[in-house]
């Protein structure tokens, strides 16, 4: 039950004694819980959040309600970075042991006002011997409904000094887009409504696409929280998420004894997706850049820049090799020229900091593929490149011009498979897609063929000009109709095309399969004269020279649905395809589907 601010107000009572006594009995009642955020690729436990336990015991029915009655108390501003030291103090006792991040909620209602502890919390972290950069804040809707440009000022200074700064509960607010412009954060954990049964709605996991996709070119790493199924799970990471987290994976614990490096169950789900080719590709055109740490000053700068000529940007890292962004030697010169470099007087400008020259910069895994790198480089405003982790730590960098290579050699592959009349992929292009799929063992994969009705008495009587239109139509139809993201759409050759689908439900293709079929009957009727259009049919002859009537042009459809889980040969699936593509031949709508399971 949710509590009231009637009932917040009661509890207050309780606390009339003094602002020092309602922090130290809070203190002395609340626990924290660790609940695991592991890599998807790896199973390797990244970090922890802290959840607050016991609040019962305080008279609240939640957390959030105990936050509130501090905030309209005037305690929060004492009590967060309390809660943060407990906090920091109960996972020190098996951070030793697994090495991970504590990612810590904070409210920050009224962050910034008069002498507010939070407005020195580097200080207080650094004093009872924490590192920031091991510290990432969670910023929860009240800090998003509250923001104001004081509290958006003293996160940057956080952010600067080290600490790790996420966007909580993505998708629920309206100022969410303007706090990732406005704050950088380095992760974005998308909000558990659109996470729920996302593996059953191709919106939610198209919603899911576009923001790991976003985050990825703004240097963000994307958290899917509150997993709770294998389905979900392989839907999140199939939509490009980055770290999971939710009972699918592990439930919160206290006892250190629980606290593990990894997880088998994801950890041993990987091992599916292997593009050998691609990785190749990808990583020759790596160069590992020498990097500098983001606690370094100007002048270790300066020396890095002069010991290699040829070097134009670093790489900034934080004390776990992760990486902050780029510095680029211009803005150094610009900012060495400008504080009179050759004046003595103005040497002492080489011992500042250098977090005013990191420049963000998109980030991607050594396992994304060429797709993904391609898409996120084109998507960014940054010309430099990306900068490759393995493991979230720095592996390299992926300078333009090496991704431009790529990106030329990929083109020049797609236009010598291209079907000429269509624009669209032809026979290699089609085989790689059926390949990778077949692997792609998380989620439903279909796959469908389209074989015109009656071409060639229609060739025959109006000539192969029109045929080409004809196919042009089709072509089009496709993309109008079926074409888009997690589709494949491909031309075999003459009235023969393919399309391959990763998202969505078997039903759900199937009527737009259906809505093709009827577009294209409807549409392919203007290429006939008025009279056969009229009479609904042509004369021809037959393959064996018998005259007959043939009906206007139509369409076959067979699709084949392969389960999740269930791993088929290609040759199986080209076997089963052409069988399909005879039944739909003979049935009396033109359409088949077969659903082949494990």
């Amino acid at each position: 039950m949710e509590t009231t601010h009637q009932q917040i107000d009661e509890v207050g009572e309780f606390y009339l004694a003094g602002e020092s006594e309602y922090v130290a009995r809070t203190l002395d009642t609340v626990r924290y819980a660790f609940q695991p955020i592991v890599d998807f690729d790896t199973g390797v436990v990244y970090g922890h959040e802290a959840l607050i336990r016991n609040v019962d015991q305080l008279g609240f029915s939640c957390p959030a309600d105990l936050l509130t009655h501090a905030a309209r108390h005037n305690y929060l501003a004492d009590l967060e970075p309390q809660l943060l030291m407990m906090a920091l103090e109960y996972h020190r006792k098996f951070q030793k042991a697994c090495g991970s991040k504590l990612f810590f909620n904070v409210d920050g209602r009224g962050l910034g006002l008069a002498n507010d502890p939070r407005m020195d919390l580097t200080a207080i972290v650094r004093a009872n011997g924490h590192d920031p950069s091991q510290i990432c804040l969670e910023l929860s809707e009240n800090h998003q409904d509250n923001q104001s440009g004081l509290s958006d000022h003293i996160l940057k200074n956080l952010r600067r000094d080290g600490f790790m700064l996420a966007l909580d509960h993505f998708g629920q607010g309206f100022s969410e887009l303007r706090l990732i412009h406005d704050l950088g954060p380095q992760y974005i954990k998308i909000d558990h409504f659109f996470l729920k049964d996302i593996d059953k709605d191709p919106r939610q996991k198209l919603f899911v696409t576009t923001v790991a996709n976003l985050a990825h070119v703004l240097g963000a790493r994307v958290i899917a929280g509150g997993v709770e199924t294998e389905g979900e799970f392989k839907a999140c990471r199939d939509a490009g998420c980055d770290l999971v987290q939710g009972y699918y994976v592990a439930r919160p614990f206290t006892d250190k004894s629980q606290a593990r490096l990894f997880y088998d169950h994801i950890r041993t789900d990987l091992a599916q997706n292997k593009k050998t080719e691609e990785e190749r590709k990808i990583k020759e055109g790596i160069q590992t850049l020498p990097s500098v740490s983001s606690s370094a000053s100007i002048s270790e700068l300066v020396d890095l820049f002069i010991a290699d000529q040829n070097l134009s940007l670093l790489p900034v890292l934080d004390t776990n090799s992760e990486p902050r962004g780029l510095i680029h030697e211009r803005d150094l010169k610009a900012y060495l020229y400008a504080a009179g470099f050759a004046d003595e007087g103005h040497k002492l400008a080489l011992d500042l900091p250098l977090h005013n020259f990191i420049r963000s910069c998109p980030i991607a895994d050594i396992n994304s593929d060429i797709d993904t790198l391609l898409v996120t480089f084109a998507s960014s405003l940054s010309s430099d490149g990306i900068i490759i982790t393995e493991d979230f730590r720095y592996a390299g960098f992926l300078s333009a011009t090496s991704l431009l290579k790529i990106l030329q050699d990929k083109r020049l592959e797609e236009a010598q498979d291209q079907n000429p009349l269509t624009g669209l992929p032809g026979n290699g292009a089609i085989r790689r897609y059926i390949d990778k799929a077949a692997h792609a063992r998380s989620t439903a994969r279909h796959f469908c063929y389209f074989d015109f009705d009656n071409f060639k008495p229609f060739n025959d009587t109006y000539g192969y000009p029109q045929g080409d239109r004809v196919i042009t139509l089709f072509s089009e139809l496709m993309q109008r109709h079926i074409c888009g993201i997690g589709t494949f759409c491909g031309h075999i050759g003459g009235d023969d095309f393919f399309a391959g689908f990763m998202m969505g439900e078997q039903d759900e293709i199937a009527e737009r399969l259906l809505t093709l079929k009827r577009a294209f009957k409807s549409d392919v009727e203007s290429f006939y004269a008025p009279e056969h259009r009229k009479q609904g049919y042509i004369q021809a002859s037959d393959r064996y020279g018998a005259a007959r009537t043939f009906a206007l042009l139509d369409c076959s459809i067979s699709m084949i649905t392969v389960e999740p889980e269930t791993g088929l040969p290609v040759d199986r699936i080209n076997t089963e395809i052409a069988s399909l593509k005879r039944a739909a031949k003979r049935s009396d709508d033109g359409f088949v589907v077969k659903t082949l399971a494990a």
